[in-house]
């Protein structure tokens, strides 16, 4: 057996997703969607069942979630009031995350790419305490498409001011990797988030870290 060969990302911009990847916001955003079920008459879902809705913005998620997908138009004003009001009652950062999050910002531009709308993403960013380490937050309603089209990246590179070559991606659902593909970008997978190991495996992903730590190592 060879040598194991480490091979270090550097990067001038750091581009994160959000939801699965900085923080762990499951158990907020099932608490919103089963409230609104329960204000359409509709019967609550299991967290985990929820969550395996999660990650292609609101209205899919709701479309998802519905008996009838013919109540999103309905269903979406009750969940933003719902979700907007309870955006940190329960999410908090992945373990060791904030240190990251804090230590990288000092050496890196850092910025989220998320297909949360982006009024919760910078307020999830700032009512962590992330503001000054991660300036540059765009979210859905801020570009044209959602990921995985790779309008939020190309914002972002232009914001920082910084070339492809010179960015890295990191996010845990396999729109994550098509978003950094589309844009042309190197893209690294975390193991913690919502797609796993073995689908970010199965999408493609070249590198994947299993802690906060690794990542960290592996951006430094």
């Amino acid at each position: 057996m060879g040598p194991v060969i480490i091979v270090l990302v550097q990067s001038e911009l750091v581009i994160f997703d959000l939801d699965g990847t900085l923080v762990d916001s499951r158990l907020d955003l099932a608490n919103a969607v089963n409230r609104v079920l329960l204000d359409l008459g509709q019967p609550s879902l299991a967290v985990e069942q929820i969550v395996a809705f999660v990650g292609n913005g609101v209205d899919r998620l709701l479309v998802r979630a519905l008996a009838d997908p013919t109540l999103v138009e309905v269903a979406r004003p009750l969940f933003e009031r719902n979700y907007g009001e309870a955006l940190l009652v329960h999410t908090r950062p992945f373990p060791g995350v904030d240190t990251l999050v804090r230590n990288l910002g000092a050496r890196r531009t850092l910025a989220v790419a998320t297909n949360k709308p982006g009024p919760w993403a910078r307020a999830i960013v700032s009512g962590l305490g992330w503001a000054e380490a991660i300036p540059h937050v765009v979210g859905g309603g801020d570009v044209a498409r959602l990921k995985p089209a790779p309008d939020m990246v190309e914002q972002l590179l232009d914001r920082a001011g910084c070339s492809h070559a010179e960015a890295v991606m990191v996010g845990d659902m396999e729109v994550d990797l098509e978003a950094a593909r589309a844009a042309g970008l190197r893209c690294i997978g975390v193991s913690w988030g919502l797609a796993g190991r073995e689908r970010l495996q199965a999408a493609g992903a070249q590198r994947i870290v299993d802690s906060a730590a690794e990542l960290d190592r592996l951006l430094r």
